[in-house]
């Protein structure tokens, strides 16, 4: 068995909260993503489909609806593939299509004090829906679990980024253990002593 069908399989296992039709959703989901990035490998050298399954897990750590779940797996389908918004909304309707497209236009960068100001900001403003920040925090957090397979100089960046906007972020939802996890494994590449 391929290691994603055992990560779908433990994803599957943690949706025992949602009802069946919920569960359609999440697999017709999951089966296109899985479809768009084939042959796409992470630098970690996994198959790049293990990122998305990780992210909906974190989603349902946490008890994600179904849209959100399915934004976490479809995240990447938009920026990374040849998928367009018509053809996502075509399989998966307004409402996902719109998270997952709000999702990709979230940029972060810490230059200076002002601009990671202006980034909480922002991205807590231009989300009327909450759950693109949550689906942004359950992305960076796997990201970071596999930070070490960047190179260092990016490693910093991005745990900078992390400390700086999204653990804010995440401690403003009230969602501490992901937060607290955020900033290990932000210290870990910042000060790792």
């Amino acid at each position: 068995m391929k290691k994603e069908d055992i990560s779908y399989e433990i994803l599957r296992s943690n949706l025992s909260y949602l009802d069946e039709e919920d569960i359609k959703l999440i697999d017709k989901a999951y089966n296109f993503a899985n479809e768009k990035h084939e042959g796409q490998r992470r630098r970690t050298g996994e198959p790049y489909i293990i990122h998305p399954l990780n992210v909906a897990y974190i989603l349902t750590t946490i008890k994600a609806d179904k849209e959100t779940i399915c934004a976490g797996l479809l995240h990447d389908t938009l920026e990374d593939t040849e998928t367009s918004i018509s053809e996502m909304e075509k399989e998966f309707g307004k409402e996902i299509t719109r998270l997952v497209d709000k999702i990709n236009n979230i940029n972060i960068s810490t230059e200076n004090e002002y601009l990671t100001s202006y980034y909480k900001k922002i991205i807590v403003g231009m989300s009327e829906d909450v759950r693109v920040i949550i689906v942004k925090l359950a992305d960076r957090l796997h990201n970071m679990r596999t930070l070490y397979a960047l190179p260092v100089e990016k490693q910093k960046k991005k745990a900078k980024e992390t400390l700086e906007i999204l653990a804010p972020i995440a401690h403003r939802l009230v969602m501490h253990k992901i937060k607290s996890e955020l900033e290990d494994l932000s210290l870990k590449y910042l000060k790792p002593e």
